[in-house]
């Protein structure tokens, strides 16, 4: 789902670009536990929205699929936050994590704090991450050790995959690009360095699996741990 400024461009007035955008993202209410991911860039930047349904079969490993991929260009934040509404209308998802960067703080406080957004009670469910701060970990005699917030999502991520929590539509080209395509490097501190510029869907990805670590009842933030091994095979991770 592409949606551009330019398509937005002509409404007239907010209710106009709501009606605009509902039209647009044709959704239809699901049931099930949703989880929303957001990596917002300025208004000349993309704006990436993934939303992730959260499978529990008796029958097989839990799966997280995407079920909506949102590309927004030149998308202006008063319009990432009506976007986001009629998203959270529709799916009521969980949690909501967000990038803070670029525009995402301007959309965090829209929606947490204007009045036309306050029955949506977001306040709670919309997380904002800095992904260039550190999460706390744990506390070990008296001090807290903490871990870079980009490195923690990213360790997420690897460990939905490597564990088959998390699988990926095979037919957008554009996950699978950013997600074959990403690489890290060592700084001079010895502390990771992840490519930059193609990498938008892969930072919604982050935000969505973080904010739902955090909501976990049964794994408090930080307690989670992966081993990831180096495989000689492995199964699709495209479905």
């Amino acid at each position: 789902m592409v949606i551009t400024g330019e398509e937005l461009r002509a409404c007239e007035d907010e209710g106009a670009v709501e009606e605009r955008l509902d039209m647009m993202l044709n959704l239809a209410p699901l049931s099930g536990t949703f989880w929303v991911g957001v990596d917002t860039g300025y208004t000349n930047d993309p704006t990436e929205i993934v939303i992730f349904k959260e499978t529990n079969d008796p029958n097989e490993r839990l799966h997280l699929k995407i079920v909506l991929r949102v590309h927004l260009e030149h998308v202006a934040y008063p319009h990432i936050s009506a976007c986001l509404s009629l998203i959270d209308r529709y799916y009521n998802p969980v949690g909501i994590g967000l990038d803070n960067g670029g525009n995402g703080l301007a959309v965090v406080q829209e929606l947490t704090c204007l009045d036309k957004y306050r029955a949506l009670g977001l306040k709670d469910r919309l997380r904002g991450f800095d992904f260039g701060s550190s999460i706390s970990m744990y506390m070990e005699n008296g001090e807290e050790k903490k871990k870079p917030t980009k490195e923690y999502m990213t360790q997420l991520i690897n460990g939905s995959l490597q564990g088959r929590e998390m699988v990926l539509p095979m037919d957008d080209v554009d996950i699978e690009s950013q997600f074959t395509t990403h690489t890290y490097t060592f700084n001079s501190g010895g502390r990771l360095q992840y490519s930059k510029g193609n990498d938008h869907i892969i930072d919604a990805v982050r935000c969505c699996l973080l904010v739902r670590e955090q909501f976990k009842d049964d794994s408090p933030l930080g307690n989670t741990s992966y081993e990831i091994p180096i495989p000689l095979i492995t199964d699709p991770i495209f479905w």
